[in-house]
């Protein structure tokens, strides 16, 4: 059995989601479920942080494909954070994920990303 902990919280306005543990195909459809209700329709968009997930398989990479798409007909923004020494970053470039959704290094920033000017 796989296990991964979902945290939402709010920061300077934007949602931000803290994704911890193995996310996979035996949980990747309730870690979704989090994530896609984790933004309002009145947010600029979401930051998902992924700097805690250990493992991540091909069903939780079309997941963040999934979830940037949905929030992109919405009108709204996706950011990662994915740093250079997360264990899925290598996983992340090889699906080309960062050519749909920014892979930030902290936190702070993908806030800032998401900002309005």
């Amino acid at each position: 059995m796989t296990v991964a902990s979902v945290r939402v919280e709010e920061r300077d306005g934007i949602p931000l989601v803290i994704v911890t543990g193995e996310v996979d195909i035996v949980n990747a459809a309730e870690v979704g479920g989090q994530l896609f209700g984790a933004a309002p329709n009145s947010s600029v968009g979401l930051v998902v942080d992924l700097s805690g997930v250990t493992y991540l398989d091909s069903r939780g990479v079309h997941l963040l494909f999934e979830l940037a798409n949905r929030l992109r007909t919405r009108h709204q923004h996706l950011q990662l954070v994915v740093p250079t020494r997360a264990l899925i970053r290598r996983v992340l470039l090889l699906t080309h994920v960062d050519a749909v959704v920014p892979l930030q290094q902290g936190v702070d920033e993908a806030i800032r990303a998401l900002k309005p000017a």
